[in-house]
């Protein structure tokens, strides 16, 4: 990819939202779980059902299959959250972040009304509902309902200047790149050398 391709691409997540998936993904089930079995194991009344009649196996056993899942979890998740791009060939933009992609032919795209903007000032296009979308601190992915109930597909990773494009298909774009002015030149150019139809 050059360099003028890396301006307009989208930011990647931040280590804040890593941090966080890293939280509830992992640290809070095995705590949780240890904690569980800590209680369990003090409580003089407790009917324990033990693992081979072993309270260490059964710790082991249980702390050692929930982190498994965890980190299965985690490993996944952190995959997923890492596709979080644009390409954009033949006249197509194509947005693809976590679980979610979309393919728009310039055409669609309302490139004459589209701005970069600065959500402290237009609050009215701030990400408001997740409808279904992922939001994490420092990171949203996924389609939401803006504050001006418009259905909006957001890549943000938690900073105010973003791109925003309207479309002619029912949503916005809300998108965060490296440079927003740089992706927003890139469509406008390639526009006017699309063929007319």
């Amino acid at each position: 990819m050059d360099d003028q391709a890396k301006r307009w691409q989208l930011e990647r997540p931040s280590g804040a939202a890593y941090a966080f998936l890293l939280l509830v993904t992992m640290v809070l089930p095995v705590g949780i779980t240890i904690a569980a079995l800590t209680h369990a194991f003090q409580a003089d009344d407790a009917a324990l059902r033990l693992i081979g009649d072993s309270r260490q196996l059964t710790t082991w056993l249980t702390v050692g299959g929930i982190g498994l899942f965890s980190a299965t979890l985690w490993w996944f998740l952190h995959r997923v959250f890492s596709r979080h791009r644009l390409a954009l060939v033949d006249g197509v933009l194509e947005v693809a972040t976590t679980f979610y992609r979309r393919r728009l032919p310039l055409a669609d795209l309302k490139l004459d009304e589209a701005r970069i903007v600065d959500l402290d000032e237009r609050t009215e296009l701030r990400p408001m509902f997740k409808t279904n979308g992922t939001g994490l601190p420092g990171f949203k992915s996924g389609w939401f309902r803006l504050r001006n109930r418009n259905k909006a597909l957001v890549a943000m990773v938690g900073g105010k200047r973003v791109a925003w494009i309207p479309t002619r298909v029912g949503y916005d774009l809300l998108l965060q790149p490296r440079s927003p002015q740089a992706l927003l030149d890139e469509l406008r150019k390639m526009a006017e050398r699309a063929p007319r139809r």
